[in-house]
């Protein structure tokens, strides 16, 4: 009869099994990935092993790599959320601070001729677009809600090579149609 001391031992050596055998590939699968340091990558790493640890119970043996696979992604992905997240939220002042708190400027309208051009050069922008391919349209979606390419390629279950040479082909025909080196946002990526 085995006693619940032995599963949870079984559980350790299981684990410790997996973590000697993928660590160094979900470190390089971060590398190559998500194109951090190393540094980054092992923190990261550390993170996916604590949460294939917690998910060990459900793990049930089989496809050891893809499981982990999910679950390294799934935490880099929430991490990538976090730092956005974290961007996104002003420093707060306080009101009190005479010296640091400034009375917000409005900005100024613009007048009605650059409005008709701003509507107009939209105008053209959306109409380039529809003569795009159905996935370069898709991409080009993705990438102008500031996407990676890593998460582009993920939701729409290509490679991130092919999200990079739709892109380029997208802009590539956009700007030779729009005439216009402005009309995109650079790429930071």
């Amino acid at each position: 009869m085995s006693t619940g001391n032995d599963s949870v031992a079984g559980l350790e050596e299981r684990f410790q099994a997996l973590y000697r055998k993928y660590y160094m590939r979900v470190v390089r699968f971060y590398v190559r990935a998500f194109r951090v340091s190393q540094e980054d990558a092992e923190e990261l790493t550390q993170d996916a092993f604590v949460r294939f640890y917690e998910a060990l119970d459900e793990y049930r043996g089989e496809a050891e790599w893809a499981f982990l696979e999910t679950i390294a992604r799934n935490v880099a992905y929430n991490r990538i959320r976090s730092r956005n997240t974290a961007k996104r939220n002003a420093p707060t002042v306080n009101i009190d601070d005479r010296d640091r708190y400034h009375e917000p400027q409005a900005a100024p309208e613009p007048d009605y001729a650059d409005r008709q051009e701003e509507v107009l050069r939209r105008k053209r922008l959306h109409e380039a677009i529809t003569a795009l391919t159905p996935g370069q349209q898709r991409c080009l979606e993705l990438w102008l809600a500031e996407k990676t390419y890593e998460e582009i390629a993920a939701a729409l279950r290509i490679t991130v090579d092919a999200v990079k040479s739709r892109l380029r082909d997208a802009k590539k025909y956009l700007r030779a149609r729009l005439g216009d080196a402005g009309a995109l946002p650079e790429d930071d990526q």
